[in-house]
């Protein structure tokens, strides 16, 4: 990912950013379906290597910023984050049978991993938009959510 592409999109929440994220790991997900669709399993082993990275990097910055913030400033040391950590390993379970789906040019694993992933990712994604990242961003002084943001798009460009 491009950090000046980043830069120039100008978030100022944590609930903006990440779900910005969230969009964008959508879309490089729906190029590598519509190539395994096709048969182009060279092209879609090519998004995938972009969205499996991608992705990874986003769980990343969620166990080691996102989270432990708002475990801090919540209060909350388990509970909702905990699933969260559990959620997040069985989409890495799910990446890791796509991905092996897609090194055998084989649509039906492909798809057996993205019906896995699909069971999991949507709801997770709308708790994290709908509860997690607006508590966090409400937690947090103008200042150090600014801060917070600013850390995540670096972190993002590496």
């Amino acid at each position: 990912m491009d950090a000046s592409c980043m830069a120039q999109t100008g978030f100022e929440s944590v609930t903006g950013y990440l779900g910005w994220d969230h969009d964008r790991l959508d879309e490089v997900l729906r190029s590598v379906s519509a190539a395994v669709t096709k048969g182009r399993f060279e092209e879609a082993a090519a998004s995938f290597e972009r969205f499996e990275s991608g992705l990874l990097r986003h769980l990343r910055l969620e166990e080691e910023l996102i989270f432990p913030v708002f475990e801090a400033r919540s209060g909350m040391a388990s509970g909702p984050t905990d699933v969260m950590r559990d959620e997040h390993r069985h989409v890495r379970q799910a990446l890791d049978v796509m991905r092996r789906g897609l090194q055998g040019s084989d649509a039906g694993a492909y798809e057996d991993g993205l019906r896995f992933f699909d069971s999991v990712l949507p709801d997770h994604n709308a708790k994290e938009e709908h509860i997690l990242y607006p508590t966090l961003d409400r937690l947090l002084r103008p200042a150090e959510r600014a801060a917070l943001v600013s850390r995540l798009q670096r972190e993002s460009a590496r």
